[in-house]
């Protein structure tokens, strides 16, 4: 019993520029959409990393710039803590709390409203970020953001790129398929004669 041919052989037996009159149109051009496919997909990778990378580098210079300038103080609560009314009625997001808070800026005392995820009484301390001007905002970004940043869009768009791919050969191999089974049904209506036609 002859061996089957191994898998190297069979792909190339079906590559696009095969003389062999019995590989249809719609094969070639199925065997190249997949070719095209495969190069998509390992070019994919190095674009991926070179996006990533320059969307590390870009979330390294906002960051270092959004950062400059804040330092943390140690502010004074002048009142109780209210709690924030919050629109999701099924405890899903934290509760958060708004207190007044005193603090010092430049040898000048300064009052600020703030919001914080515990409650805190009046006359205790809390700490709070403060801006160039003076102003409270947001604590400085967690070492890591930029790197998680680059990583993240790097694998988005490695993923989004790969799943484009794939959905391009599944729906070329479907267009084909369905054509195919017509063309096929096409020529079996022709061969075969009307029931009650046949003669013997």
């Amino acid at each position: 019993m002859p061996e089957a041919p191994s898998a190297v052989v069979r792909m190339w037996r079906v590559r696009p520029w095969n003389p062999n009159p019995l590989l249809r149109v719609s094969d070639r051009f199925e065997v190249l959409v997949r070719v095209l496919a495969v190069l998509a997909v390992v070019v994919a990778v190095p674009i991926s990393g070179a996006i990533g990378t320059v969307s590390y580098t870009g979330a390294v210079a906002r960051i270092a710039a959004q950062d400059a300038g804040k330092t943390q103080v140690t502010a004074t609560v002048t009142a109780d803590a209210q709690l924030l009314p919050t629109a999701d009625h099924y405890g899903a997001q934290p509760d958060r709390y708004q207190v007044p808070v005193q603090f010092m800026f430049d040898a000048h005392a300064r009052t600020a409203t703030i919001e914080l995820p515990k409650p805190k009484l009046s006359g205790s301390t809390t700490a709070l970020w403060i801006g160039p001007e003076g102003n409270p905002t947001m604590a400085p970004a967690r070492p890591g953001s930029a790197a998680a940043e680059g990583v993240g869009t790097g694998l988005a768009i490695l993923v989004e790129s790969w799943c484009a791919t794939a959905a391009s050969v599944w729906i070329t191999a479907a267009v084909l398929d369905s054509r195919r089974s017509a063309r096929w049904e096409r020529e079996w209506r022709l061969l075969n004669r009307p029931i009650g036609k046949d003669s013997l």
